[in-house]
């Protein structure tokens, strides 16, 4: 058996359903919804770590949910999903990766509360 510190899927009955996130190259701002409708955002900011730490970071945040949104600039938004797929195995997961202007929590939560609908 090989041992491995990649974070483990969780059984379907407890996965955290959504994810929105909004990133660029300082920060990202990651609204998530828990199984019994709570939201809850987290900003990560990306000061000096390196751009892979920096992704590592926020899909850590992000977690194993069932729908993510990644939305954002570009390049960062696309290093982003592609760290989520690599770490979590699930390109499945990614309902939406979309280019979008800054956006505030206000905003990913009124995204999120849409998504989960």
């Amino acid at each position: 058996m090989i041992a491995t510190d990649l974070p483990q899927p969780r059984p379907m009955t407890t996965m955290p359903p959504s994810a929105v996130v909004w990133i660029d190259d300082r920060r990202a701002i990651v609204a998530a919804m828990a199984p019994e409708g709570n939201v809850s955002t987290c900003e990560v900011e990306r000061g000096p770590l390196a751009e892979i730490d920096y992704l590592a970071q926020i899909v850590r945040v992000i977690d194993d949910r069932e729908r993510v949104v990644i939305l954002g600039p570009g390049p960062a938004r696309l290093a982003l999903e592609r760290e989520y797929v690599a770490i979590y195995r699930r390109p499945d997961r990614l309902v939406d990766v979309e280019p979008a202007g800054q956006l505030d929590r206000d905003e990913l939560i009124a995204r999120l509360r849409t998504l989960a609908s």
